[in-house]
């Protein structure tokens, strides 16, 4: 998506990051327009004093000062939203540990999307959000499966989903190559508890509706993508 998407094209959902966008920009805009007037009012009295040099120097400061802040606007924006995440980071991650201890991964990646966690660079779920989400798609597509009526649901496109589900499988089991130069970060080792869930939980559905082998998930991180695809759907064809 891009930043001034309202919503996702695909499911709807609503892009906070554009609101806060939008709404930023507009705060923007409206000080840069009373900049203006302000300008325009002592240009006004300084044309009746005849000072053309200043009233033009005046200007282009002006119009130079609010080009400047339109441009820097979002980094403004993100940088006020990265402050007030930290500030209730102790909070927020109370709320989240509560529904990792739960085993609900939807109800984490959505407090962790809908909070904005992720652009806080210190925090240590990254990695085992990356990890929820892929997991919560799979569960996605497995339920698609079984579900003719689901949105969903591609019948003539099969091979597109399996393709989607490898992408998520591989997620899921190549952590630690993702994050290899900065593991302690993003990977800490008192998370590993529900990264060794997630696994077991993909495991027994990969088992169960893809047909795959306990050898082939342990091979996952040395597949090809095509190939895990490839596999998936003839697991689901069999």
């Amino acid at each position: 998506m891009g930043i001034e998407d309202a919503v996702c094209p695909y499911c709807n959902t609503p892009n906070t990051m554009a609101v806060q966008h939008q709404s930023d920009m507009a705060r923007y805009r409206q000080e840069y327009q009373r900049t203006q007037e302000s300008v325009m009012e002592k240009t006004s009295f300084l044309q009746r004093q005849g000072s053309w040099l200043v009233v033009l120097s005046i200007l282009l400061v002006a119009l130079v000062a609010g080009v400047i802040l339109l441009a820097n606007s979002w980094d403004i924006g993100y940088s006020i939203r990265e402050k007030n995440v930290e500030r209730t980071a102790a909070e927020d991650y109370q709320v989240m540990d509560s529904y990792l201890e739960q085993g609900d991964y939807g109800k984490f990646v959505g407090y962790y999307s809908a909070n904005d966690i992720g652009i806080f660079y210190e925090n240590p779920y990254q990695g085992l959000e990356m990890a929820a989400y892929a997991y919560v798609d799979l569960m996605r597509y497995v339920a698609a499966l079984n579900d003719s009526s689901s949105f969903w649901y591609k019948p003539n496109r099969i091979g597109d989903t399996c393709e989607y589900i490898a992408e998520d499988l591989n997620r899921i089991y190549t952590l630690e190559d993702r994050y290899s130069d900065d593991a302690d970060r993003y990977l800490p080792p008192d998370k590993r508890v529900y990264y060794d869930d997630l696994r077991n939980r993909t495991a027994a559905i990969a088992k169960a509706y893809f047909g795959l082998t306990d050898k082939d998930i342990e091979d996952i991180p040395n597949l090809s993508k095509k190939k895990l695809a490839a596999m998936i759907e003839e697991g689901i064809a069999s």
